[in-house]
């Protein structure tokens, strides 16, 4: 029952059938993966910036970053995260070379990961055919606010014989929308194959990112809500807006303060080993990756962090090498009689490496010291999984399956972080009855954990609470239902609802009062519930329409640290979205397509430094944003689009303190030789 979107030049069709022509991605006007996905029922987009945020942006059924998986061809990117937070760098993953992007909203399959909580995000890059394929993509956008964004790529893939390949590239650049907060990437990407004796595939994949981002800097006066300052700019040439630190930001350190000209150079490089073999009657596959990712940061100095310094002198230089994972899987699969069975096991090593000063002015940061130093723990994570889909009859399968997750978090060279293990098991079973030919209903129920991340540990030992109580892993038991109706005439109705009950939620807290800067500890637990409806169909010949629709809520049991109680649920929960959009082709091989977006009110707790740490419920206004594009074909190989984003440029903010650009317009060219 997962929701797929095929990018595609040409009206595609999904492994079902169904035409997902209305949900492709064309046009390089989209830069990286959530950009793709902000139009979809209960996925919500949490955006700094329209382009290059390093944040918490993405969120399924009202769960982001640390409880979404993300795979890549199979393989994990999710990273260590302890520098800097738990994080999903989106913005090391361009559209070069992407066929299919599936979502698996919430956590019944036991395939994937403990901390796929939310859902799963698995993306699939194009393989070679005996047909030479070339694509040449160009973006141009220019707006109110931003002087140009611009994304350009290409794409090569062929197999001869017993070998292919498919290689890529890109490069994107925006200007700076909010103060400080340019951005540029390069991308290069390869995937070779080989095929091996008795029907095995030897594949190996190589990626490579280099990104160079701005950090934004604070724009407001004040960041006390109830101060006049706060709606005064310190530049009247950039938005108002939140700034952000250069992590580990605490205490009086105010060298990690952003200065104009404060940037990162981050490079990342993703490994790939694998290997397809039929045994008899058994698929097997093994594979192994590696990753790798360093950042070099600068910082200049501003006066508005230390007067006795002019602006734009060097404070801070320093490399961090923030990811050195890697880990393996291995996967057998069989189909027998009436039934499909698979088990594997998978293992994960989390780990970073140190971080280097190069250089750093303890005069500016009023002589507090900060050497950088070696990694202070490393963390492994062991899986076991087995699932079967049995046809009981030609109408009712039933898929039960169990995971075992054991995990270890432990200190290193000195550190006084301290250790944290345990292992736990979950289950699952659905069922997916056929009513008719044309109707299915599924249900499943499971208890799923998710055991605690590096940066988890990491603030729960250093933070506030001192490493007690002892953290425990989240426990959710969960009861999602979905139906879906196809009609003869191609069109889809997908309905779906979900109740979870998450159990030793684990809270990650933002709170200097006590000097530690930040707590991380379990609250008794809260609650996510909701539904969706999601339609698509060619009306007649020529026209297409879609709409989707979400309603959606939480509640937040008992909280140590939230003695206000501000907010009773999860932050940056719309109760309700939609889209509704259509695509009408026209004359000479063009169409026009419209896309209308509201998103209600959203609700967060936002917290600010006045001498000791203030907490003040932050409200999002509801938001509305109407997006057009014009799009020719000439000779089945060449695309031009004109498109115009936010057509009435609506003011919005998708995360508090940081509103998004006005109208966007621009321009795609597109080549497929």
């Amino acid at each position: 029952m997962l929701d797929e979107i095929v990018i595609t030049a040409s009206r595609g069709q999904g492994s079902d059938g169904t035409d997902f022509s209305l949900k492709s991605i064309e046009a390089g006007r989209n830069v990286y993966i959530p950009d793709v996905l902000k139009n979809e029922p209960e996925v919500d987009i949490r955006r700094r910036t329209a382009v290059s945020d390093n944040a918490d942006m993405l969120a399924i059924r009202g769960f982001s970053a640390n409880r979404i998986l993300l795979n890549l061809n199979g393989r994990s990117l999710n990273a260590a995260g302890v520098v800097g937070g738990y994080y999903i760098d989106w913005s090391t993953l361009p559209l070069d070379s992407i066929e299919r992007i599936q979502i698996i909203k919430g956590g019944s399959d036991v395939k994937y990961g403990n901390n796929a909580l939310g859902g799963v995000v698995n993306i699939l890059t194009r393989k070679p055919d005996e047909k030479m394929r070339s694509d040449f993509f160009a973006n141009y956008g220019v707006s109110r606010d931003m002087d140009y964004v611009q994304n350009y790529r290409v794409a090569n893939s062929w197999k001869r014989g017993v070998f292919g390949y498919s290689v890529s590239g890109s490069y994107s650049k925006a200007d700076e929308f909010l103060w400080n907060n340019d951005y540029e990437a390069k991308n290069g990407a390869g995937n070779f194959y080989l095929d091996m004796p008795c029907g095995g595939e030897l594949a190996l994949g190589a990626q490579f990112t280099q990104s160079r981002r701005g950090f934004i800097r604070n724009n407001r006066r004040s960041l006390d809500p109830n101060s006049p300052d706060f709606q005064v700019p310190y530049d009247n040439g950039y938005p108002l807006a939140f700034g952000e630190t250069i992590a580990p930001a605490s205490g009086n350190q105010n060298i990690f303060q952003p200065g104009p000209g404060s940037f990162w150079d981050k490079r990342k490089t993703y490994l790939d080993l694998s290997y397809k073999q039929l045994v008899r009657d058994w698929s097997t596959e093994m594979r192994i990756y590696r990753n790798i990712e360093d950042r070099y940061e600068k910082n200049y100095s501003t006066r508005l962090i230390n007067s006795a310094y002019a602006d734009g002198l060097l404070v801070l230089d320093r490399k961090v090498e923030s990811d050195r994972s890697w880990g393996g899987l291995f996967e057998l699969s069989r189909g027998f009689e009436r039934h499909e069975l698979s088990a594997g096991v998978e293992y994960k090593y989390l780990g970073f490496g140190d971080i280097d000063v190069y250089y750093y002015d303890k005069v500016y940061n009023n002589n507090a010291s900060y050497a950088g130093g070696p990694a202070s723990q490393e963390g492994e994570a062991l899986a076991y999984y087995v699932k079967d889909s049995f046809r009981v009859t030609d109408k009712l399968t039933l898929s039960p399956g169990v995971r075992l997750d054991d995990y270890r978090v432990d200190p290193t060279n000195g550190s006084t972080v301290k250790t944290l293990s345990g292992r736990k098991p979950s289950l699952s079973l659905t069922a997916a009855y056929a009513v008719t030919p044309s109707d299915q209903v599924s249900l499943s129920v499971y208890n799923k954990y998710r055991t605690p991340g590096m940066p988890e540990v990491y603030w729960w030992s250093a933070g506030i609470t001192g490493g007690n109580p002892e953290l425990k892993s989240e426990n959710n038991r969960a009861l999602e239902l979905a139906l879906r109706h196809r009609s003869g005439g191609g069109s889809l109705l997908g309905l779906s609802a979900y109740y979870y009950s998450v159990k030793d939620y684990i809270m990650f807290r933002t709170d200097l009062n006590s000097g530690s800067g930040r707590a991380v500890y379990n609250i008794d637990g809260v609650d996510v519930w909701g539904a969706s409806a999601d339609y698509r169909a060619m009306i007649k010949d020529g026209v297409k329409v879609y709409a989707n629709a979400t309603v959606q809520d939480s509640r937040k049991g008992s909280d140590l640290y939230d003695s206000q109680r501000l907010l009773g649920g999860l932050d940056y929960l719309p109760p309700f979205k939609s889209n509704v959009g259509a695509e009408v082709e026209l004359p000479f091989s063009s169409a026009l397509s419209a896309n209308w977006r509201f998103v209600d009110k959203q609700k967060a707790v936002y917290s600010y430094k006045t001498g000791t740490y203030q907490y003040h419920l932050a409200v999002l206004k509801a938001y509305n944003t109407v997006d057009l594009e014009y799009k020719a074909t000439y000779k089945k190989v060449m695309q031009f689009s004109v498109y115009c984003d936010n057509v009435f440029g609506e003011r919005y903010q998708e995360k508090y303190g940081y509103p998004m650009p006005g109208t966007t317009v621009g321009f795609t060219a597109k080549l497929s030789i």
